[in-house]
């Protein structure tokens, strides 16, 4: 997140000292005997401060919360905490962005560049190509109900009108929201569904993220003097597309979300346009309508019923809109009337035609809102957000197995064979033409029919919602080469890719070593639409990230899928993941080994002949990818981002970037910056004359010295994070001891199961549970473990021009000094008496301690301070915040969580959980993540 000093510290405190004035005032008001608690416990905060942490000081506070739990006041004094904590973070947003002139940010990087002597005309172009696609995903899930975030983005209002605008009124609807959050509990009392997910993130969309976005387009626009031929953002979404380990969703749920997801921003069309039916009320003697306009208006005249017609007579431009009304009304009955339904819109352009004809013909006042109108629809098309499909690749194996078993092309241990045996089969099937899959349906299994409908229901939405509405086709735990050529036999049969027939002849026959790859073969007007998904290996560990290039090799020599790839333009979608990578090596390793991957794979794009386009799989936490996206951005490896980023934004990210206006607009504009800067360096600064290039493009690669170092620490920590994590006995028996994860997986916070498969390994529990159980007992190893040995067994001088010189080791460094600050050992050590081994307690509680040491004394030594973030005091404040009230809401987790074990009767245990699962929720809001 980045941290703009745009106001000072003493209005900071003023706010900071004004919600707690307001807490108090609400506590008085809603409880009396919960404020005395509340001033006590602060009390007693405040005084310890500034000592050292121990068990003295633990238990002063202890004491109070004893007399909390016999007064039976504690779900009110956890709430009391997490609402405080809440209204911190919302002052906090506040004065993270620049609220001036939050979009300022991408003319700022424009005039920069020109500055370091880059043509106008030149960052023209790129302005106008680049592209920002955000995919909002539901996990790690947002942790507060609907009713507290839409509560969140009232508050932060209300706080603008008092500190800026002076409207002392506003105190009393803080106080009325506030009122109405005490008496609504914090957790859900049922488990969330997939449709609630998307219910939150539609109302974030639709309040926030397209109307900050429409005003991102137009200040481009103005940048460019002249109109947006496409829109610079691409919004996208998991949610209903993603069933990776999630039963919940299926066939008919994902068309239910395509079907939503249409109405939804047709219906927002409908309003916009009349809104401005209303407004242009300008008679026919006061315009001149174009020749192309009127001929429109006269052709489409008749589907307005004669009262409307007779009404805008004379008045063309309202005529207009009625008309565009009317179609876009029959768009929502064309989607599920069962035969074909006359005078709608068959795709967004022809929307986007009938508004330029309005702009034309109108003035440039005039026209205004009718411009923002064509910004939402090159936004929004007719299907508001690309749905990504996310499916484990054992599914298709194993349908295809049985499919090809039938077909008597293989025997039904095709999964059982070696990866060659498995591409001759694939091979021989891909040449066969187009099958009915109908014929031999009944003769399959139900989950094999079910893989089948995947792809029917995907060609549905193509027709009826719109060919944008799924494109990209993600293979979860891509290890092979043929995990990608199952998905393509299931594409060919089912009309989802229609080989061309300009490569028929390569195709048949063509031995796998002479397929010549033509990168400068353009498309025809044929092949438009041949290949109408992307099928996008997701590589996860970091050994299928080392390899990730000699899979990309196999299937470009591939005659069927290099024919494949003609047919999608020569451009190969490929999801790198950061969450698993790094609970499989831990931290740093896992980055150095994406940069790795990303540096290979682009170097491989001339080699093959093919575009890489990298979708980055990063989640909140540090530990999952997250941290600051403009610094990520320019430490990625030169040219590996060339005008396009595509990035999942998850969980409660999402509300903290988008669910403000203001803070959107400031985010979205940020990475807009950013992806200009970075683009205009991967583009025109060549890398082998770095010697000649602007200092940030040198600093983004990786020189010969810093990588020999950069691998020593890679493979120095992975060792280090995989011998306590997998290699030392006990851990996972630890691990669910010493973290709340039992309660975190009994939490209502997503629809998707918080493991893979029913084991206790730790390879099969996702990445989610796996950061946030860690998060929430302070020690946060994912973020940090691994790096201290590593760190320490290499020269510290060489660390500290590395810091110096080097993008990608600076960002790594800060990112994980930023998790490692949150970390409390003084508090995860009281975890440990979950524990019911000691030996095996003490083993791992020693490893883990030893290893926090090692990291604090490394991290201050590179960065040069006293105490960690000294540097970056806004940041350091931040995070120093929220300490006392996290705090106290991990003891009292603890406490509750010894009450629930000890408790002998269901009724009691019960309340705990209600309690404890507060906690969690409370905890989360101080840290500001999940996981």
């Amino acid at each position: 997140m980045s941290y703009a000093k745009t106001l000072d510290k003493q209005s900071l405190d003023k706010e900071i000292q004004f919600i707690r004035e307001i807490m108090i005032e609400m506590l008085e008001q809603v409880d009396k005997e919960v404020c005395d608690f509340f001033l006590s416990l602060h009390s007693k905060l405040q005084a310890s401060t500034n000592t050292t942490k121990d068990q003295s000081n633990f238990q002063a506070i202890r004491e109070e919360l004893h007399i909390i739990n016999r007064a039976g006041k504690t779900l009110e004094i956890i709430k009391a905490l997490s609402l405080y904590n809440i209204l911190i973070n919302i002052v906090e947003e506040r004065f993270n962005i620049n609220r001036e002139k939050p979009l300022d940010r991408m003319q700022d990087a424009y005039d920069d560049l020109l500055h370091k002597g880059f043509d106008r005309q030149d960052l023209d172009t790129i302005l106008e190509s680049i592209c920002f696609y955000p995919v909002f995903t539901a996990h790690p899930t947002e942790s507060r109900r609907r009713t507290f975030l839409e509560a969140h983005s009232e508050i932060t209002q209300d706080l603008r009108k008092i500190f800026e605008l002076g409207d002392t009124k506003a105190k009393d609807h803080i106080l009325y929201r506030l009122h109405l959050l005490w008496q609504t509990n914090l957790v859900r009392t049922q488990k969330i569904e997939v449709l609630f997910e998307l219910d939150n993130l539609l109302f974030i969309v639709e309040n926030s993220i397209l109307p900050s976005s429409q005003k991102v387009l137009e200040y481009i626009e103005t940048m460019l003097d002249h109109p947006l031929k496409h829109s610079p953002i691409r919004l996208g979404s998991w949610i209903g597309g993603d069933r990776d380990g999630n039963p919940f969703v299926t066939n008919d749920l994902m068309i239910e979300v395509m079907k939503i997801q249409h109405k939804l921003i047709i219906k927002f069309y409908i309003k916009k346009l009349e809104r401005l039916v209303r407004e242009l009320s300008i008679h026919n003697d006061c315009v001149q309508l174009s020749p192309r306009l009127s001929k429109s208006i006269q052709k489409d005249i008749a589907i307005l019923d004669e009262k409307t017609a007779q009404g805008c007579a004379s008045e063309p431009i309202r005529a207009k809109l009625y008309i565009m009304i009317k179609k876009l009304q029959n768009r929502l009955v064309y989607v599920n009337a069962p035969s074909a339904i006359m005078h709608t819109y068959s795709c967004p352009q022809e929307l986007i035609n009938d508004a330029d004809m309005l702009i034309e013909s109108l003035d440039t006042i005039s026209s205004k809102y009718l411009r923002q109108f064509r910004h939402f629809v090159l936004l929004g098309g007719f299907h508001l957000m690309r749905l990504d499909f996310r499916e484990h690749k054992d599914i298709f194996a194993q349908a295809l197995s049985e499919i090809l078993c039938l077909l008597g092309l293989c025997d039904n241990d095709f999964m059982r064979y070696k990866e060659e045996r498995k591409i001759e089969v694939l091979n021989a099937a891909l040449a066969r033409p187009k099958m009915e899959l109908g014929t031999i349906q009944e003769q399959l299994s139900e989950s094999t029919q079910n893989v089948i409908e995947i792809f029917m229901r995907i060609a549905w939405g193509k027709k009826y919602i719109n060919e944008n509405i799924l494109k990209t086709f993600i293979l979860s735990m891509t290890t092979d080469a043929s995990d990608l050529l199952c998905v393509l036999w299931f594409a060919k049969q089912t009309g989802l890719w229609k080989p061309s027939k300009r490569a028929a002849q390569e195709m048949i026959g063509a031995k796998a070593d002479s397929t010549k790859v033509d990168s400068s073969m353009d498309s025809t007007q044929e092949d438009k639409l041949r290949a109408r998904i992307a099928i996008t290996p997701l590589f996860e560990t970091i050994d299928d990230l080392n390899r990730a290039g000699g899979i990309m090799r196999t299937l470009v020599a591939n005659p069927h899928y290099s024919h494949y790839l003609r047919d999608l333009g020569m451009q190969q979608e490929i999801m790198v993941g950061y969450s698993d990578s790094s609970k499989d090596g831990g931290i740093f390793a896992s980055n150095y080994s994406l940069y790795g991957a990303i540096q290979e794979l682009k170097a491989l794009e001339s080699e093959l002949g093919v575009g890489f386009v990298l979708f980055h799989g990063r989640g909140g936490s540090v530990s999952r990818g997250g941290g600051t996206l403009e610094s990520a951005l320019l430490a990625s490896p030169p040219r590996s981002v060339q005008g396009f980023l595509k990035t999942t934004e998850q969980g409660e990210v999402i509300s903290s970037k988008y669910l403000n206006s203001s803070s959107a607009q400031f985010f979205l504009s940020t990475t807009m910056a950013a992806l200009l800067k970075k683009t205009s360096y991967d583009v025109f600064c060549a890398q082998e004359n770095l010697a000649t290039t602007p200092t940030i493009a040198a600093k983004c690669s990786i020189n010969a010295q810093h990588k020999q170092l950069m691998e020593q620490l890679s493979h120095i920590s992975y060792k280090t994070y995989r011998k306590l994590v997998y290699e030392t006995q006990g851990f996972i028996d630890y691990f669910k001891a010493a973290t709340p994860l039992a309660f975190i997986q009994q939490l209502n916070l997503g629809s998707r199961p918080s493991k893979r498969k029913d084991t206790t390994r730790v390879e099969d529990l996702r990445a989610i549970p796996w950061v946030f159980a860690w998060t929430q007992n302070r020690s946060i190893i994912p973020a940090w473990y691994g790096l201290g040995s590593a760190l320490s067994a290499v020269d510290l001088v060489a660390l500290q021009e590395c810091y110096a010189e080097s993008e990608f080791f600076a960002a790594t460094i800060s990112n994980i000094s930023q998790a490692f600050l949150k970390v409390d050992l003084c508090i995860a050590k009281q975890y440990n008496d979950f524990v019911q081994d000691p030996a095996i307690a003490q083993a791992i509680w020693s490893q883990i301690t030893q290893e926090y040491d090692k990291t604090a004394q490394m991290l201050l030594a590179i960065r040069q301070e006293s105490n960690l973030l000294d540097n970056e005091p806004t940041l350091q404040k931040s995070i120093f915040l929220r300490n006392d009230s996290v705090m106290t809401l991990n003891l009292l987790q603890i406490e509750l969580i010894k009450q629930y074990l000890s408790t002998p009767y269901e009724a009691k245990r019960a309340r705990l959980m209600e309690q404890i699962h507060s906690t969690i929720i409370g905890i989360a809001q101080g840290l500001r993540n999940t996981g």
